[in-house]
């Protein structure tokens, strides 16, 4: 498509074509009333004709667009050996390839190796289509989450990946105790750990694969409000009466309710309460409407005591809305989990929306405001006679902690977040009138969420490292470049991808105009002609 870029602004050159033309049209009256016979005429007219639309032209530059496709080039941090630019040059078949401080910014696509650019580094390969080279070490992290605040007694999950081929142990561990441990996956190297949070206030572990220390995973826990947990079952059973009293003795708030026969029911303690509903039952509960009112409360179940496992599932389904599945795993009448630790010879199918633990015997899926679980664990309590109170303490932490009730207010804040970047605070409150929560002395305003009316979310520039004060009474840790730099360096990245529009083609628009030659060469050959017409 032809456009025009003038070589003075458009109402000069407008004025100038407008005089151009002017002085053409007398020269036509000259012409025409010259004695010149009409071969004479004609030449004389065409030579000025084209004269005046080569200088208009010429005034006006007419110009084009041409997509015009750019060469890839490889540009790499100055840090990067020589033998590993080479050996990326040959895998991408690029030619050219440039350290991102000589980079003049040319070519495209744009190869980025490395991974500490500053941002006004950066800021040279903007415009282009960028492609960024992960090329980590063996052992690696390249992806690690975890929550920075949540409640004493919930589940902590860190989930993460790591450059591996093999299978390698990974474990978290506290003050020298192991909190979780588990094994990356050998074709992906994903890893997910989770455990009960017991310390109020600031926790602190080390992530270790093997003996090698990669880092501390810091958050912070806060108080939990009150639980209520209602025992409901159909018959009195040593499982019940041990978790009863276990609750009773880390201080929970415990009602129990036990059907005797169909008239007859014991009950104790009271179940009125102000608390967060936990109810523990089992399936011959699940066609009381009081339980199916539990779920639209917000209230958590946890069924157990399963007699027959698929017809059970079929009607904790039916009942809560939600999609358990089983299969037979086995033809014994119990399979083996861990040392002590039997479960039903059947096991929950993997699914998107649920959580699974000792090895699939035990699932949990959110319903609604609600959370159900459905364990096929044996008989815990001769773990406790035996006298291993830790074991018997770990199971109920990790089934508890995963199904603990949702509270009305809840402050969140993903990690690991890092000073110098953005990070993003979440309110979640029914009744949140607040716009604003204080960080570090700073205010952070809220922005309400589009699919959430009880959720609000600030983002904010990480300017401090270690602890931080978020609000009243909260804390959040802010790490330094140096604690994950792998992790650091994908957020930055990020961060820099998400801030700016780039290209999304291999091909850029180019303008094309005639050469300064070209011109010169049409305004000598006219201007020659002119003054040869009459000499001939």
């Amino acid at each position: 498509m032809i456009q025009f870029d003038p070589l003075i602004s458009w109402n000069w050159a407008w004025l100038i074509a407008v005089l151009i033309c002017a002085i053409l049209g007398f020269q036509f009256l000259w012409i025409f009333k010259s004695e010149l016979n009409g071969f004479r005429k004609t030449v004389k007219l065409t030579l000025n004709t084209l004269f005046c639309l080569l200088l208009i032209s010429y005034i006006f530059q007419p110009v084009w667009s041409s997509d015009k496709d750019e060469e890839a080039i490889l540009v790499h941090s100055t840090k990067v050996a020589r033998g590993k630019v080479r050996f990326w040059k040959d895998s991408l078949e690029v030619r050219n390839s440039m350290p991102i401080d000589k980079y003049q910014g040319t070519g495209n696509p744009v190869y980025l190796l490395g991974d500490d650019f500053s941002e006004s580094e950066l800021l040279k390969i903007s415009g282009k289509e960028i492609q960024w080279i992960t090329d980590l070490e063996y052992g690696s992290i390249v992806f690690l989450e975890w929550k920075g605040i949540l409640r004493e007694g919930e589940n902590q999950v860190v989930k993460g990946k790591i450059e591996s081929s093999d299978s390698l142990e990974v474990l978290l561990a506290q003050q020298g105790e192991v909190a979780s441990k588990t094994f990356t996956d050998p074709h992906t190297g994903t890893f997910s750990l989770e455990f009960p949070v017991s310390v109020l206030g600031r926790n602190s572990l080390e992530l270790k694969v093997g003996d090698n220390t990669l880092g501390h995973v810091n958050f912070y826990s806060r108080a939990a409000q009150p639980i209520h947990y209602s025992l409901l079952v159909s018959f009195p059973a040593a499982e019940t009466r041990t978790l009863s009293r276990f609750l009773i003795n880390s201080g929970e708030k415990v009602s129990g309710q036990v059907e005797i026969s169909k008239n007859s029911v014991v009950q104790s303690g009271s179940s009125k309460s102000d608390s967060l509903q936990f109810l523990i039952i089992d399936p011959g509960q699940l066609s009381k409407k009081s339980i199916q009112q539990a779920v639209d409360d917000g209230t958590s179940i946890l069924v157990l005591n399963l007699e027959d496992a698929t017809r059970d599932i079929q009607a904790i389904n039916k009942t809560f809305g939600t999609n358990f599945k089983i299969n037979r795993t086995t033809d014994e009448e119990r399979r083996e989990i861990a040392s002590g630790i039997e479960a039903s010879p059947f096991a929950f199918e993997n699914a998107i929306a649920q959580k699974t633990h000792f090895d699939n015997a035990f699932a949990v899926q959110q319903s609604g405001n609600s959370k159900v679980g459905v364990s096929m664990l044996g008989s815990t309590f001769p773990i406790k006679l035996a006298g291993d109170s830790l074991l018997y303490k770990e199971i109920w932490e990790k089934i508890l902690g995963a199904l603990l009730p949702e509270e009305s207010i809840a402050v969140e804040l993903d990690q690991p977040s890092f000073k110098g970047l953005q990070s993003e605070v979440r309110v979640i409150k029914e009744l949140f009138k607040e716009s604003f929560i204080t960080i570090d002395s700073d205010s952070i305003l809220f922005q309400q969420s589009l699919v959430n009316p009880f959720s609000k979310t600030g983002n904010f520039l990480n300017n401090k490292p270690g602890w931080v004060e978020l609000g009243d009474s909260l804390e959040f840790y802010s790490y330094t470049p140096d604690e994950w730099p792998s992790i650091h360096g994908a957020k930055f990245r990020a961060d820099f991808l998400k801030s700016r529009s780039l290209a999304e083609h291999n091909s850029i628009s180019d303008k094309v105009r005639i050469s300064d030659w070209i011109w010169y060469g049409l305004f000598l050959m006219l201007l020659t002609l002119i003054w040869l017409e009459p000499k001939v």
